[in-house]
């Protein structure tokens, strides 16, 4: 008899309760190793499956962050009503001229001649409306308002990216501060009890608690920076409140160069430059249609008493100064600027994306280099066990301990350069 398979639900059941008994090992082995092996196991557990599944949820709260403030930022809110202005600003340039009533009324002289009444209504044709030139261009600076208007969302997104990735940092920082808060203070306590055995003298004690002192100020100052941090989050927000204590960062690995080069040309600052040159290019045929000459037509008439004369009017203008072909030239030389515009701005954003993405790939080896030698010879744990079983000074301790600290707060910075160098990156080449 063939076996039964597993319903999808019992799987994941079977992998969670899998995950879980894992999980629960690796951390009773961390709790039992001794000190030298804490640092290969803490790379274990970040290597471990529930690492990704905490990737997966950082990332998931990112994009729900983001798209927050892509929906309430007053900025944004306001150039999207601009950009809804300036549709309506060329749709009502669409509409012909409106038209022009004349009524006269002359008296008779000498006395005895009859009065006269005129009449005229005129209506002045724009070759640009009916030819639809018009309409052309009024479509092509609607796409070019939405071009500006993705450019500028892209730096107010860009903005609330690097915010994000530094109060990451300053999450990290913080309990990294914290930690080393705690532990300073336990060891001002240690030295306090072998002040009263005798092992130690007050000046060890008073090192001790400046120590504490100093790494709590340290704390207190990245608070308040991360205070501030979490301000300028809730203001790209548009003032609603915003949450964001996660210490992981959002990974964004980086694929080839030539990859990233060929989503250039989609890009908001590319797009706006072609539709900027598609619509000088709309002017130029428009300013070609508007130097004909300007038709009127219309209806006149002239009554007399017993007697009345009415008829068609036509009316054409005469290009006698050349204002028209001026006009001309003028367009022509708006739309030679625009396509140079357009051709220095793809060299400068593809030069500035092959510099961020050498500098990305060099402070990603960096940091990854400084994070493997660090988890190999931190000496942190090594010193704290030395220093509980009296076998290394007060005074050698605080060195080799700022030393060790000094490097993991190297590492922790180069990590943050990196992932705001990779972000970076990705933001150029964003749709």
């Amino acid at each position: 008899m063939a076996p039964v398979p597993e319903k999808p639900t019992d799987c994941r059941q079977k992998m969670k309760k899998t995950t879980d008994i894992d999980m629960k090992r690796l951390l009773y082995i961390i709790m039992c190793a001794r000190p030298v092996a804490l640092p290969l196991l803490l790379i274990m557990l970040f290597l471990h499956p529930a690492a990704a599944v905490a990737q997966t949820g950082v990332g998931e709260r990112y994009r729900a962050l983001l798209d927050s403030i892509d929906r309430h930022n007053t900025t944004l809110r306001a150039l999207r009503q601009q950009v809804e202005a300036d549709r309506a600003g060329e749709r009502a340039a669409l509409r012909l001229p409106d038209p022009e009533v004349g009524l006269a009324y002359l008296w008779g002289s000498p006395q005895g001649v009859p009065a006269r009444r005129n009449v005229e209504v005129t209506q002045q044709l724009d070759w640009g409306v009916l030819s639809g030139r018009r309409r052309q261009v009024a479509r092509l600076s609607g796409d070019v308002s939405q071009g500006d208007c993705q450019v500028q969302r892209r730096e107010v997104m860009a903005e609330a990216e690097r915010v994000i990735t530094e109060l990451s940092y300053y999450n990290r920082l913080c309990a990294e501060l914290a930690r080393r808060k705690a532990d300073a203070d336990e060891v001002a306590a240690l030295c306090e009890r072998r002040r009263d055995n005798g092992s130690v003298n007050q000046l060890d004690v008073n090192k001790m608690r400046l120590n504490a002192s100093l790494t709590a100020t340290q704390l207190r100052r990245a608070e308040v920076a991360r205070g501030q941090l979490r301000q300028e989050l809730q203001r790209l927000a548009g003032g609603r409140p915003v949450v964001w204590d996660d210490t992981l960062y959002v990974d964004h690995p980086l694929p080839p160069l030539a990859d990233l080069r060929t989503a250039l040309p989609a890009t908001p600052e590319l797009r706006a430059a072609e539709a900027a040159v598609e619509l000088q290019r709309a002017r130029l045929r428009l300013s070609r249609t508007e130097a004909l000459p300007a038709l009127s037509v219309g209806f006149a008439g002239e009554y007399i008493k017993g007697e009345g004369h009415s008829g068609v009017s036509l009316g054409l203008s005469v290009p006698l100064w050349g204002s028209g072909r001026r006009r001309t030239a003028q367009s022509r030389a708006q739309l030679v600027l625009a396509e140079l515009q357009r051709d220095d701005r793809a060299a400068r954003l593809d030069a500035r994306l092959g510099q961020r993405y050498a500098e990305a790939l060099a402070l990603r080896a960096t940091a990854d280099r400084l994070g493997r030698e660090l988890a190999a010879a931190d000496n942190a744990p090594l010193l704290r066990r030395a220093l509980e079983l009296e076998r290394l000074s007060l005074l050698d301790y605080l060195l080799e301990l700022s030393f060790c600290y000094d490097a993991r707060m190297q590492w922790m910075e180069a990590e943050r350069d990196a992932r705001r160098a990779e972000a970076e990156v990705w933001l150029l080449t964003r749709e």
